[in-house]
């Protein structure tokens, strides 16, 4: 390292310099450099003029320019509600048709269970009642033999208990069956 920083400062050292090579400027009066001061300080403010009206440009450009983007969004967010709008009420419509289809099916299923349900029990009524008409036919049958019967059975039993009070075998039956 120690090298390295030798061999450079040897290698400045001996390079030629530049700076031997300038000629003094000739002086300048007072006069002369109020003189460009004055003309440096005049072509500033005419740079300063022209950037300050430059700026003054792109200010009115750039509010030009955001006051026409404020108007389109303004346009485009007008549009968009429009549509949004459209939508919703599509949608709303849509909505309606849906729960008005969704209630006519729920009123026929409901027509129909109804109907089902009255059919079975008329079915079963009907049912019942040529059921029952048999055996009301039956029962009426079985009441009149049997009130045309029980004249002659009363009859049966009263000639029995005759019967047994003339023979002692009768007599011993009619007791087992309590019908003396």
């Amino acid at each position: 390292m120690n090298r390295f920083f030798l061999g450079w400062v040897v290698a400045v050292l001996l390079l030629p310099s530049p700076v031997g090579a300038v000629e003094a400027a000739p002086a300048l009066t007072d006069r002369e450099i109020a003189e460009r001061l004055t003309r440096l300080e005049t072509r500033l403010d005419e740079g300063l003029q022209g950037l300050r009206a430059d700026i003054q440009q792109l200010r009115a450009d750039m509010n030009r320019q955001n006051q026409q983007l404020r108007a389109d969004m303004n346009q485009q967010n007008q549009q968009l509600r429009e549509d949004m709008d459209r939508q919703n009420q599509q949608l709303r419509e849509d909505m309606d048709k849906q729960f008005a289809r969704q209630f006519r099916l729920t009123l026929a299923l409901l027509g129909a269970f109804s109907a089902l349900v009255a059919a079975i029990i008329g079915f079963a009524l009907w049912d019942r009642r040529t059921m029952l008409r048999p055996l009301e036919r039956t029962v009426t049958a079985l009441s009149e033999d049997l009130s045309s019967n029980r004249r002659r059975l009363e009859a049966l039993l009263d000639a029995l208990r005759t019967l047994g009070q003339r023979n002692p075998e009768v007599a011993n039956v009619l007791k087992q069956f309590n019908l003396l």
